[in-house]
């Protein structure tokens, strides 16, 4: 079978092909994007978008009417995942659903926020952290959150004895948990503070029954 001949380069595609390539190479960075900021294929994906909208824009093509049509066949918000494109890397082009939420970034408990990129542990928004916290705290189930003691080190965090209370989401095959503070460290790395702090800056006390880890750990 004979070889595939090479594309011909961006300045020599016509415009109505180039706008089929516009769509083609966004739908690439929208499937791709939970490899941000720096994989390499979905990079290559964004560099393409911005190559490929500069030479439009220099033709005055007019593209946005495509971009509502993909919109409205992927339910995503193209336009802005464009715009996003092109400003990369001072923007990120993590692709939005209608509702505004970056998709990757969306909230794995709540579904209604958006965790920060460099989230840890469980991808939840800010709010859904501390009510992880409370549901340790008090022993009390959430939808979404497995609460369980374990006596096996290797499923939980290394500061745990066997009375403590880990958390774990409920999706996980194989049930591996971490403790109050555990969670408490990662609130606070997102915040790019020391970890172990609590948030009115107090040092914190372990609660009643918490075992080995206890709440956030107490700093010096």
């Amino acid at each position: 079978m004979a070889n595939t001949l090479p594309r011909p380069p961006i300045r020599e595609r016509p415009s109505q092909e180039l706008v089929e390539d516009l769509c083609i190479e966004l739908r690439h960075v929208a499937c791709g994007d939970y490899d941000l900021p720096t994989g390499e294929r979905v990079v290559a994906h964004v560099r393409e978008v911005a190559a490929i909208h500069k030479e439009m824009r220099s033709r005055g093509v007019d593209f946005k009417r495509r971009l509502d049509v993909l919109s409205e066949e992927t339910k995503w918000q193209v336009l802005p995942l464009l715009e996003d494109c092109v400003a990369y890397p001072q923007s990120l082009p993590y692709v939005r659903e209608m509702d505004g939420i970056r998709r990757t970034l969306r909230c794995q408990l709540c579904q209604k926020a958006e965790r920060p990129v460099g989230a840890k542990l469980f991808w939840y928004c800010e709010q859904c952290m501390h009510t992880l916290v409370e549901a340790v705290r008090q022993r009390s189930p959430v939808q979404g959150i497995v609460l369980f003691r374990t006596y096996n080190p290797e499923c939980r965090c290394s500061h745990a004895s066997d009375d403590t209370v880990l958390a774990a989401d409920s999706y996980i095959d194989q049930l591996s948990g971490v403790c109050e503070r555990c969670i408490w460290e990662e609130i606070e790395r997102r915040k790019g503070g020391e970890p172990g702090a609590a948030p009115n800056g107090d040092p914190a006390t372990p609660t009643a029954n918490s075992g080995a880890c206890g709440g956030p750990p107490s700093v010096s």
